[in-house]
């Protein structure tokens, strides 16, 4: 079966199930970090502004049978069900609106700009080496995650502001949402289990200690080393200026620069976990990035 029928037959069943009760079932396709492009499909009762996105292709398989689609529907409605208690409110879009509103749940993340151009088109970024920070709206945060909104290029006119209006409400905001999180790689394996092991293997008894910079959420925490004061906290726990390996868009790993030989050993074990271990939309750069403990400076390094 061909993606394309594989989506009609799940909107359909849905529409099957949820259109008699005056839900609107609709197809669409996001893009995501790195220009991948997702299929969603939305079930939206027809007087509300807001809906939940249900990603469906990774139920998809080209020798799914119709039969098993019904399946497939019927957990997509239970996903449905279960996130319906955790989408924003009409009233807190409505609330997104008011600038006045939005100023204390700015947010920023950093992504791949090579790889997001045309994402990078619609939204306010800000230039960071070979990176972007771009702006979210934190409309709800809680054990189960978050709901957040991207800005946009329009969100911008709406509010009357700017690009550094944001980054400046966003610097003050991100820290308090998101504390950040310096810790040795494997206290980090063992507590969140989301980095590959093979990092470690690669550095044992050669290149000292692997940290880890991220937030407590472990979520788009390589944003947290922006955060004011925090490369320079990295190098006091590590004694000396440090490489910085941008692992993902959730985190990165630092190790002491004086007993790093070759940098380029940083880059391959980077562009190894990037082409072999990271889905692309968790891809951050294939660059390192070296901090001067002595002049506060990052640099990208060339390798």
């Amino acid at each position: 079966m061909k993606f394309n029928e594989f989506t009609e037959t799940v909107r359909d069943g849905l529409a099957v199930l949820f259109e008699p009760d005056n839900m609107e079932v609709a197809v669409t396709r996001v893009v995501k970090n790195n220009g991948l492009i997702l299929t969603g499909i939305n079930i939206r009762d027809r007087n509300s502004m807001i809906t939940p996105t249900i990603y469906i292709d990774d139920f998809y398989r080209e020798d799914i049978q119709k039969e098993e689609i019904h399946t497939v529907v019927l957990r997509i409605k239970d996903i449905f069900t279960e996130r319906c208690t955790k989408v924003s409110s009409d009233n807190e879009i409505q609330n997104y609106m008011d600038f006045n509103w939005v100023k204390n749940r700015l947010i920023y993340t950093v992504v791949n700009q090579s790889m997001n151009e045309e994402y990078l088109e619609h939204v306010p970024y800000i230039p960071f080496h070979d990176l972007a920070i771009i702006f979210r709206c934190v409309f709800h945060k809680g054990e189960n995650g978050m709901a957040s909104s991207t800005v946009s290029e329009d969100d911008l006119k709406r509010w009357h502001t700017d690009t550094k209006t944001l980054y400046q409400l966003a610097e003050r905001n991100t820290p308090r949402y998101f504390p950040p999180v310096i810790d040795r790689i494997t206290a980090y394996l063992k507590a969140r289990n989301c980095l590959p092991a093979f990092v470690e293997d690669e550095f044992s008894g050669e290149c000292g200690e692997l940290y880890v910079i991220s937030n407590e959420m472990g979520l788009n925490g390589a944003g947290a080393m922006l955060y004011q004061g925090i490369l320079d906290m990295c190098t006091e726990l590590a004694g000396d200026s440090i490489y910085i390996m941008p692992s993902s868009i959730h985190e990165c790993m630092f190790v002491e620069a004086g007993k790093v030989s070759e940098p380029k050993m940083l880059a391959d074990i980077v562009k190894e976990a990037n082409d072999s271990v990271l889905h692309r939309q968790d891809i951050l750069s294939y660059n390192v990035y070296y901090y001067d403990r002595k002049k506060h400076m990052l640099t990208t390094v060339t390798v």
